[in-house]
């Protein structure tokens, strides 16, 4: 049966626990809360007792079966966590879901988190087995357009009203961090003694959580994303962040880039590549978005312009570092510019 988040507690209050919970996604927060919705549930339905099993590369799938037939030492009810990540079960794995979901036990409940799965894997046996035999939930991000929803009914949930206006403004300075922006909504909620959040207390009190970090820019500027990383560039160099420093964590990111590039055009495996430079899961997509618009020569070339940046940083350019590293970082996410200097002898180019 397949649920969504929101619908999780009213089927809770009305139908109770299942036997089995398959919670699927990549959105932190709504997963954590599916979660302990669940775990809350079975804790005052008597289950006290609770077993960890995280699945990595060399996990026993016997300990699936042995943890559902073994009697609880504490308390005749137990909850089985099953934490799958981004691994997939494989046969073996696939065939102990399977042998569970045919035959639960009624004292066990097992809750079964993983990363997003694609429609491939929702037509696997094992998926539609424990979809019969239980609940699943797949968690989808929320849309930009719908999180000023998403806070207004939050405030809701917590007591308040927030004006739509303010909505916005905490739903752009969070940029789809639905963490920062349940922690930033709880704290004015405590703040603002008025029963409506205005645009103004949300001025007053919310710093701008957006993720303004290195490593997430150059992902967003792989995955050509380029309104974000204007943003996220300018607000560093708001925050008062070196360019050296930030010129540095690009480089070192760049340069495996670049090393990864020249293995697979090689005529390495793609994945074999990934898991020997340690791409995670999650950034396998703006990753392989790159590898898949440019070449080689292109991220050569890339790379001697950013000796002209280097230059630039250290005293030897005429023109401003922010506006080379904004360059940079543009043809980074593919965007045609003319040229990147001053500089006669480094021709403009296209990634």
């Amino acid at each position: 049966m397949r649920i969504k988040a929101d619908q999780l507690a009213s089927h809770l209050r009305q139908k109770g626990l299942a036997g089995i919970f398959c919670i699927s996604g990549d959105e932190p927060l709504q997963m954590q809360e599916c979660a302990d919705e669940i775990r809350s549930c079975a804790r005052g339905c008597g289950f006290e007792e609770r077993s960890l099993l995280n699945v990595d590369r060399g996990f026993d799938w016997s300990q699936l079966r042995d943890a559902g037939a073994s009697l609880s030492l504490f308390s005749s009810k137990r909850l089985i966590e099953l934490r799958l990540g981004d691994q997939k079960p494989g046969r073996e794995g696939g065939a102990a879901l399977v042998e569970y979901a045919g035959d639960p036990t009624p004292d066990n409940v097992l809750l079964i988190t993983m990363a997003r799965i694609d429609k491939q894997g929702q037509q696997s046996k094992w998926y539609k087995a424990l979809d019969q035999a239980g609940v699943s939930i797949q968690i989808w991000p929320v849309e930009p357009s719908r999180l000023p929803a998403w806070i207004s009914n939050r405030a809701k949930s917590l007591g308040k009203g927030i004006d739509r206006d303010a909505a916005a403004l905490l739903a752009d300075r969070m940029e789809g961090n639905l963490l920062a922006a349940r922690q930033e909504l709880e704290k004015l909620c405590l703040l603002v003694d008025a029963p409506t959040i205005s645009i103004q207390d949300v001025m007053d009190a919310v710093t701008d959580s957006a993720r303004f970090d290195v490593f997430s820019m150059i992902e967003l500027a792989l995955a050509g994303k380029t309104p974000r990383v204007l943003r996220m560039i300018r607000g560093l160099r708001n925050e008062g962040v070196e360019p050296m420093a930030i010129f540095g964590a690009l480089m070192w990111e760049f340069r495996r880039l670049c090393s990864i590039a020249h293995e697979i055009e090689a005529g390495a495996s793609r994945d074999q590549v990934f898991a020997r430079y340690r791409v995670w899961p999650q950034r396998k997509p703006a990753v392989s978005a790159l590898l898949n618009r440019t070449n080689c020569i292109a991220l050569d070339q890339l790379l001697r312009q950013a000796a002209v940046l280097d230059r630039t940083l250290k005293g030897a350019g005429d023109e401003g570092p922010w506006v080379l590293m904004e360059n940079f970082l543009f043809r980074l996410a593919g965007v045609r510019l003319q040229s990147f200097s001053s500089d006669t002898t480094t021709p403009g180019f296209t990634v």
